[in-house]
């Protein structure tokens, strides 16, 4: 529904100020509360290093955000039906765009919750039963979601090598329309080389 078309059915105005808020923060997701809602003081004005785990197409360590290619992070809570059934779709997008460009593109998923919240051991066994074989780690503070203004999960951003947010959708996205967001992004960055080597994979630094 439109922003307006929604305001337009409001009478009341302690119906506005609830409305108001809905539009800020998104509709509610099913199996979760919609994720924290990022503070201004996260907001990072460099690389966010996300905590990875072992696990697999995942090592301990972390990963960095931006980094020497293109990113796509996907943001997602292991209770989220949507993720369960968004996570095949992002798989599907990854083997295409790692076919075609290679090492010029990294998937790194991560999760609202925090260690107490979801160990890594059963963040662990939620990967394995639902595909997962890219890092994988912790954004615990939202200080990831806050460089981007992700609110609520799950949501796919495509970050090009210099941290800009180049696309971005919330909800189960079909894996075409992954790959073509990420397309213009990597032609882009092939056409106009840094010099920089990437790494034929997308493993982590350890910590």
């Amino acid at each position: 529904m439109r922003r307006r078309d929604l305001l337009a059915g409001i009478g009341s105005v302690g119906m506005l100020g609830g409305s108001i808020a809905l539009l800020r923060n998104g509709m509610p997701d099913v199996g979760g509360d919609g994720g924290p809602t990022p503070a201004d003081d996260d907001v990072s004005d460099g690389p966010v290093e996300v905590e990875t785990i072992d696990a697999r197409g995942s090592e301990a360590g972390t990963v960095a955000v931006p980094a020497d290619r293109v990113t796509v992070v996907s943001f997602f809570v292991t209770g989220c039906g949507q993720c369960q059934a968004h996570m095949p779709h992002l798989a599907e997008a990854r083997q295409e765009l790692r076919e075609d460009y290679g090492s010029d593109v990294r998937f790194l998923s991560v999760t609202y919750q925090s260690l107490g919240k979801m160990p890594p051991d059963e963040l662990r066994d939620w990967w394995t039963a639902h595909d997962g074989n890219w890092a994988v780690g912790y954004d615990p503070d939202s200080t990831l979601a806050a460089s981007y203004g992700v609110v609520g999960y799950p949501v796919t951003v495509v970050v090009d090598a210099d941290g800009e947010n180049r696309w971005q959708e919330k909800g189960i996205v079909d894996p075409e329309t992954i790959v073509e967001a990420a397309e213009p992004v990597l032609d882009a960055r092939r056409a106009a080389p840094t010099g920089n080597e990437t790494a034929d994979d997308e493993s982590t630094s350890t910590a």
